[in-house]
């Protein structure tokens, strides 16, 4: 019996060529405040997800690897939206608190709110040195500048995490993969939520074995990221 898993040789990191990208590193999905909480939570805590999120975070900066974060945010502007979506994209366009912001260009009141980055990960993606992009208003990096800021930075190989598995960050691995790059997920660094029809996250981990190039564990990311900060691959 046929059975297919991913590429094989795995994915290879390559010096000055390989980025850590997270999404939705926000109080929404992270803490325990958040409204998007309670649907992953489980999933976040039987893999550790916010530990594991800031071993990667820490690795990257250590080894020297770009990082990018894809933020999700919604205006009140986007009240003004029409035009039939998916369900979670109706959804959301008519929940602008979640997620919300004031102005594109206005903080007020962002501080501490669902749309902010949890307090212990400030240190990584505020540094002055991690590139959050603009916000991405569906599942995908289709709205924002991510594939800009990777392409940019000659990007080849990505690693891949965060806390929705099977909604934003699959959208966004499927996008980056679609321009031509690979793309490793770190499946213990990553949740998702359940509904009548299943787990989400076991349906992300199929998913993911079918299209990403590598599907690895924290631990293995960082084994990885540390041997490529000291050669030219691994």
């Amino acid at each position: 019996m046929f059975t297919f898993t991913h590429r094989n040789p795995e994915m290879q990191l390559d010096k000055g060529h390989t980025a850590l990208v997270l999404a939705d590193i926000q109080n929404e999905f992270l803490s325990e405040s958040g409204s998007y909480y309670p649907m992953i939570e489980h999933s976040l805590k039987a893999n550790n997800v916010p530990d594991h999120i800031e071993e990667l975070l820490r690795a990257a900066k250590e080894y020297g690897l770009p990082v990018i974060h894809s933020p999700h945010y919604y205006f009140p502007t986007d009240r003004q939206w029409v035009a039939p979506g998916g369900a979670i994209s109706d959804y959301l366009a008519t929940q602008i608190s979640f997620v919300g912001r004031k102005d594109p260009v206005d903080l007020e009141g962002f501080v501490g709110s669902g749309a902010d980055y949890p307090e212990r990960y400030k240190k990584y993606l505020q540094d002055g040195k991690t590139a959050n992009t603009s916000p991405h208003k569906g599942a995908s990096a289709r709205t924002n500048d991510l594939i800009k800021q990777l392409r940019m930075r000659r990007i080849e190989k990505v690693i891949m995490a965060g806390p929705v598995g099977n909604i934003c960050l699959e959208g966004h691995m499927r996008d980056i993969i679609e321009e031509g790059m690979e793309v490793a997920m770190v499946r213990d660094a990553i949740a998702g939520g359940r509904n009548e029809e299943g787990d989400a996250y076991l349906a992300a981990m199929i998913n993911y074995r079918y299209l990403a190039n590598a599907v690895w564990t924290t631990q293995e990311a960082v084994s990885r990221m540390k041997a490529v900060a000291t050669a030219t691959t691994v």
